[in-house]
């Protein structure tokens, strides 16, 4: 709606003034660029992030967005990635031997941050719903977690690894699905997709880049002041997150409904915020016993809440990346291969390399092409990965491009959650919750999941006795079909859903139109 300005002038030859009504121009929320499933179509949508389509105070808002939110939250996503990955960077680099670990050890670094990240989901989740605090919440937990990664540095042995990897699952858990909630918060679907494909590379971008430092590590700090370089890799990990921590209490703008961040102006700030509400995204309402009970109510009793929560479970453990790799290429020098430190570091990196290529361009096609159809290409590459190391004896190029092939696993997540933010749009604290829910049943399987089909066991007679996996990859290989499954019959849902409140919406306006009918008729007898 315009509103109008009044300006007082004073008329020549009176001495009253003239009230001078100007009208401010409307804030128009502009049409969604249209879409060419064409080759061509497809590199044009990749790279034109602001449309024609878009006025010009549409194209700066989203602009800003990408050069504050955007890159805000993929560095707080790389970090807490490159914090999560280097332990197993630094296990086989050194701290394993100095540390005198054994057996499973290995396997209960990754199941202890699992805990405190399941623990603290949902809560967080909830937190962030909130516009007052959530401006403030992840940045905080960011400086808390960077002050933790310093104390890694100094560790002596496994107990004290399970606490602080207990705690940083705890301190890390808003920045994951708390970022994607976000996001969905301040950019309409068409825009989110891709998006949520770059911010989501950065937690590849992390994994590779603690390969790389590891190595550099090793090589150029080990032994300096009396450390080994796995410790410093560890303190200059710490060196990378505080600042940004800190620069999140700046740069971080929560919620649409937290207030304008210094870096829009009023207008831009009005406009994110019609633009989402066009949308149908709903901002966040005060917590109340009859609020609470309405939600759970409708997703408890509706397929939404069920199908994302099943979906993501099965995807967290089906085929993702624990290590496998790394942990294969160091049993085969016990079998006669010369692979250095250094190479053990940095050949698993390659997976991440193609979960940032297959992101990047399945995110794209999102919005060309039926989620279905991008989900079930994306599947039945890890169905073809998966059953070929369950086979295992299979030549060694095929071993390394089958590891690689399971970076197709990295687009699910910048897909799936995005999507279930999509259909549960209209109640912000339904989305909270089905997200933390989804996390914290996926972590809470994958907790145990890795000690009980990836077992790192070592015997005296076989020194790395089982790098095959043969359970963990058939467990993998069911849980990859499951996720397709449930994908597909969620999109299904979906789209009869559609298609019954399409109906609905007619036979409303057909009920109105004759009700209208009918009071005109009483007027023309009256």
């Amino acid at each position: 709606m315009s509103h109008p300005v009044d300006h007082h002038q004073v008329a020549i030859g009176s001495d009253e003034p003239v009230v001078v009504t100007e009208v401010a121009p409307e804030i128009v929320v502009s049409p969604a660029a249209a879409k060419s499933r064409s080759f061509l179509g497809l590199l044009k949508y990749m790279v034109d992030w602001y449309p024609k389509s878009y006025s010009a105070l549409e194209r700066r808002t989203v602009f800003k967005l990408d050069c504050f939110l955007l890159p805000v939250c993929g560095i707080m996503f790389f970090l807490k990635w490159l914090d999560q990955s280097n332990v197993n960077n630094a296990y086989v680099s050194g701290m394993k031997e100095e540390l005198n670990l054994n057996g499973n050890q290995y396997s209960l670094f990754g199941t202890f941050y699992n805990i405190g990240y399941l623990a603290f989901q949902i809560p967080s989740l909830l937190i962030l719903s909130r516009p007052h605090l959530a401006r403030y919440f992840i940045p905080t937990c960011e400086v808390l977690w960077s002050i933790l990664t310093f104390s890694q540095s100094r560790m002596e042995n496994a107990a004290t690894i399970y606490g602080t990897r207990f705690l940083l699952g705890v301190l890390e858990t808003p920045v994951a699905s708390g970022s994607l909630y976000v996001l969905s918060s301040w950019y309409r679907p068409d825009e989110l997709y891709k998006r949520a494909g770059v911010w989501y590379v950065c937690n590849n971008a992390g994994v590779m880049f603690g390969g790389y430092m590891q190595a550099a590590a090793y090589t150029n700090l080990n032994g300096v002041g009396g450390m080994a370089g796995w410790r410093w890799l560890f303190i200059i990990d710490g060196i990378f997150s505080l600042p940004i921590a800190l620069l999140g209490y700046f740069i971080f703008p929560g919620l649409p409904a937290s207030g304008k961040p210094w870096w829009l102006t009023a207008n831009q700030y009005q406009l994110a915020k019609k633009r989402m509400n066009e949308e149908g995204m709903e901002d966040s309402v005060k917590f109340s016993k009859t609020k609470i009970k309405a939600m759970l109510k409708r997703l408890f009793t509706n397929w939404h809440f069920y199908i994302a929560v099943l979906t993501y479970t099965f995807f967290l453990s089906s085929g993702y990346p624990n290590g496998q790799m790394g942990l294969w290429l160091k049993a085969e020098n016990k079998l006669g291969a010369h692979w250095t430190v250094p190479q053990i570091n940095t050949i698993p990196t390659g997976v991440s390399a193609v979960s940032i290529v297959s992101t990047l361009l399945l995110t794209s096609l999102c919005m060309l092409y039926p989620l279905w159809v991008i989900m079930s290409i994306n599947q039945a590459i890890l169905l073809f990965a998966c059953l070929c190391l369950l086979i295992w004896n299979i030549p060694v190029a095929l071993k390394f491009l089958c590891f690689y092939l399971f970076g197709f696993t990295a687009p699910v997540t910048p897909i799936l959650i995005p999507w279930v933010n999509r259909i549960l749009r209209d109640d912000a604290e339904a989305r909270a919750f089905t997200t933390g829910a989804m996390l914290t049943f996926g972590w809470g399987l994958n907790a145990g999941f890795p000690i009980a089909v990836f077992p790192v066991v070592e015997g005296k007679t076989h020194i790395f006795a089982s790098p095959r996996w043969k359970k963990g990859y058939a467990t993998d290989l069911a849980f990859i079909f499951m996720v397709w499954s449930l994908f597909t019959l969620g999109q299904y849902l979906e789209k009869r859903d559609e298609k019954k409140a399409a109906r609905n919406r007619v036979i409303d306006e057909e009920s109105k139109f004759d009700e209208e009918a009918s009071h005109v008729e009483i007027a023309k007898v009256d």
